[in-house]
C-alpha cells in the first residue's frame, strides 16, 4: 500500500511537472511570435560555419546541426555554405521538377534583399514527415562566388507563429569578414 501511494504520488508529481515544462514551452513558443528588430550586435557565429545570423528570441544554438532549434516547436535552422557557386546559378535548377524530386511541393518563391543589401531567393515548400505536414523555407543568397543556403523548418500547424519570424531572422545572415 505504501509503495503504491508513493508511485501515485510520483506520477502525479510528474505530471504537474509536465504540465509546467509544456506551459513554459507553449509560453516560449508564443514569445516566438514577438517583435523582431534586426541588431547587428546580435548576430551570432554559425559554428563550422563563416555565417553569422540573428537568431530568433528563444533559438538555441543547436548542438548537432550547424544552425539552430527551437525545442517547443521542433523548429530548426539549418546553415550551409557553398563556395565557388553564385545562388543566381543554384536558383536556375530549382524547378518544379527538381522540388519533386526531392518529395517536396513547391508553394512560392521571392526574390528578397538581405539585410547586408546582397541579394537572394527565399523558397517555401511543403512535405510530409511521420504524418506531420512541415513547411520549409529556403534561402539560396550570397555574391558571384559564394551562396549561404539555409533551411528552416517547422510544422505547417505553427506557420502564423514562425514563418514571419523565421523569414526576417533568414534575412540577417551574411558572411563574416575574414
Amino acid at each position: 500500500m505504501k509503495t503504491l501511494f508513493i508511485f501515485l504520488l510520483m506520477f502525479v508529481a510528474n505530471i504537474a511537472v509536465s504540465q509546467v515544462v509544456s506551459d513554459t514551452l507553449v509560453k516560449n513558443l508564443g514569445k516566438v511570435n514577438s517583435d523582431f528588430v534586426y541588431d547587428e550586435d546580435n548576430l551570432v557565429l554559425i559554428p563550422n560555419t563563416n555565417i553569422k545570423m540573428q537568431a530568433p528570441e528563444y533559438f538555441l544554438i543547436s548542438e548537432n546541426i550547424p544552425g539552430l532549434v527551437h525545442p517547443g516547436s521542433s523548429a530548426t535552422v539549418q546553415v550551409q555554405e557553398i563556395t565557388g557557386t553564385s545562388y543566381i546559378m543554384i536558383s536556375q535548377a530549382m524547378t518544379d521538377k527538381h522540388f519533386e524530386s526531392q518529395g517536396v511541393r513547391l508553394i512560392s518563391t521571392n526574390e528578397v534583399t538581405m539585410q547586408d543589401g546582397k541579394g537572394g531567393i527565399l523558397y517555401l515548400v511543403e512535405f510530409e514527415a511521420s504524418g506531420i505536414i512541415y513547411e520549409r523555407l529556403m534561402l539560396f543568397a550570397g555574391d558571384y562566388n559564394n551562396t549561404i543556403w539555409i533551411n528552416a523548418n517547422y510544422p505547417k500547424s505553427a506557420k502564423k507563429l514562425l514563418q514571419d519570424i523565421l523569414t526576417q531572422s533568414l534575412l540577417t545572415a551574411q558572411y563574416t569578414k575574414q
